[in-house]
């Protein structure tokens, strides 16, 4: 298939689909992060768009109103799949102070905050586990299906309906984590009442940062499960807009 031709002759088409194209890619974690290249992430759309583009069906409206669809249907569909990486980043942030993780704050590059280093680790194991469930196929099979409908006010209610799961989302990730740590720190409460001249905190500290990296491990095969249920829930959450 010669894309330069498809290009020329299809590129009313073409625009609509590289901007929704960019507007996604830019709230997909590494992707549309600020330590990739901007001229990487520019071909990128770029060839996704041509990949895509055949696929689309004949757009309907006028060409204004196909442009602002795509930025609206792309923004909305961006925003959901970062709800879910706020999610994420919330319950890292609840465990990294639980635990004692906070002290060994770095600067993240994707989006110019500073996290903890549990943060970063379990942003990376999210990214992995996006593409082993194969969401960014399904992604790509919703943008070209997005293209079917318009924009309504409906659309934004179904986005606050959504972003209604942060905080649940973020303490079913963190649960296991916060109650270990909630029981060792009523231990050490109630030693420091029955031996008010022990250190404690020479004592609880190292405890509480090994029960909390046991808890982390133990924990981890529910916390793949949350997650991957979490992207199947956005994955239904995002074909119900389109009917």
């Amino acid at each position: 298939m010669n894309y330069l031709e498809l290009l020329n002759e299809n590129i009313n088409k073409f625009i609509p689909v590289f901007i929704k194209t960019s507007i996604v890619l830019f709230f997909i974690p590494y992707i549309g992060s600020k330590t990739t290249p901007l001229m990487f992430r520019f071909f990128f759309a770029i060839c996704l768009s041509l990949a895509t583009m055949p696929y689309v069906p004949e757009l309907k409206q006028d060409f204004f109103i196909s442009i602002f669809n795509a930025l609206v249907l792309g923004l909305l569909i961006g925003l959901m799949v970062r709800l879910i990486i706020s999610a994420l980043e919330m319950a890292s942030q609840w465990i990294s102070i639980q635990v004692g993780f906070t002290i060994a704050n770095v600067f993240n590059p994707q989006f110019g905050e500073v996290f903890g280093p549990l943060t970063i680790f379990y942003e990376m194991f999210m990214i992995a586990l996006f593409f082993s469930v194969d969401f960014h196929l399904n992604l790509i099979e919703i943008m070209i299906k997005s293209f079917d409908i318009t924009y309504s006010k409906t659309l934004f209610g179904n986005l606050l309906e959504f972003s209604s799961i942060i905080f649940s989302l973020s303490l079913k990730l963190s649960a296991p984590v916060l109650l270990i740590q909630l029981l060792m720190n009523l231990g050490l409460g109630f030693l420091n009442r029955i031996m008010p001249q022990a250190n404690v905190f020479f004592v609880g500290f190292p405890l509480l940062l090994a029960t909390g990296i046991a808890a982390i491990w133990l924990s981890f095969p529910m916390f793949t499960m949350v997650i991957s249920k979490a992207l199947f829930n956005l994955k239904d959450a995002l074909i119900s807009m389109l009917r």
